[in-house]
């Protein structure tokens, strides 16, 4: 992946031919994401721009509207971190982006929205569970929504690493384990995750991708946990193994922590507590 860095950067010709190719095949349309986005961040929004718009265009044929929403939205939180140096302004990018890109999905993707529909209505009557078409939409929405948002977070990341690998080692570890919500702006996504709540009819498919911008501090909170404590990879490991089985348990309790950092500052306390 490193390699894949330094040949982008090499030049202009050699990160429009990589993002290109990236876009042109459908199960790499997040390499081109993330070489643009590391564009983006080291070069800037002018020649990051430039780039974009070479990747736009087989991107559009061969993934569709959803897949050039993720490629434009990561693109601006890129120069947004690259500007502000906010994680936290970049995640309500990803949220904002997310939503729109889900009901482009719901508007541009009916039919086949309708066999997921009709998928995940057979799937809960077969375990005895009624669920209403209406409610199943919304939920297959939300969770493309949320998982869209996840992605988004995820190939910045990947750029961002990219850049500390080749300009500054080491650099992204400190920044990334430092990543903590004002308290507020969780206080926002706290009450719009109510007013999603209350509001069900009409806005209850948003609570999921609500959830993102906490999840992610939370998992930026876990790595600098494992890290202040010098716990081995394996732990690491361990955690994401987990995360991946039991995700409807894990996921809440790393939502809530990063709720908790947001307004306690656990870093600070373990770190007193330790001293």
């Amino acid at each position: 992946m490193r390699a894949l860095a330094e040949l982008v950067m090499r030049g202009r010709r050699y990160a429009i031919g990589a993002s290109m190719v990236g876009a042109s095949i459908p199960f790499l349309n997040w390499l081109s994401t993330a070489i643009v986005s590391l564009v983006v961040l080291r070069k800037g929004a002018a020649e990051g721009s430039i780039v974009l718009l070479w990747a736009l265009l087989p991107l559009y044929f061969v993934g569709g509207p959803m897949p050039v929403i993720a490629l434009v939205g990561t693109v601006i939180m890129a120069y947004i971190l690259r500007v502000t140096l906010s994680w936290e302004l970049a995640i309500a990018v990803a949220v904002i982006a997310s939503a729109i890109g889900s009901l482009v999905f719901e508007y541009t993707a009916a039919d086949l929205l309708v066999m997921l529909v009709e998928f995940y209505v057979k799937f809960f009557k077969q375990n005895s569970i009624e669920v209403s078409s209406e409610l199943a939409r919304k939920a297959i929405v939300g969770n493309y929504a949320m998982g869209q948002a996840c992605g988004m977070c995820a190939l910045l990341v990947l750029a961002r690493w990219w850049q500390s690998q080749l300009y500054n080692p080491g650099g992204f570890q400190k920044e990334f384990h430092q990543i903590r919500l004002t308290p507020w702006f969780s206080t926002g996504v706290v009450v719009a995750m109510m007013f999603s709540f209350v509001f069900d009819e009409q806005l209850g498919r948003w609570i999921r991708l609500l959830t993102v911008p906490l999840f992610f501090a939370g998992i930026a909170l876990v790595h600098w946990t494992f890290g202040f404590r010098k716990m081995s990879m394996n732990w690491l490991i361990a955690f994401y193994i987990l995360l991946i089985i039991l995700s409807n348990l894990i996921y809440p309790i790393v939502a809530s922590l990063a709720l908790m950092d947001s307004y306690l500052n656990l870093r600070q306390r373990i770190q007193t507590k330790k001293v």
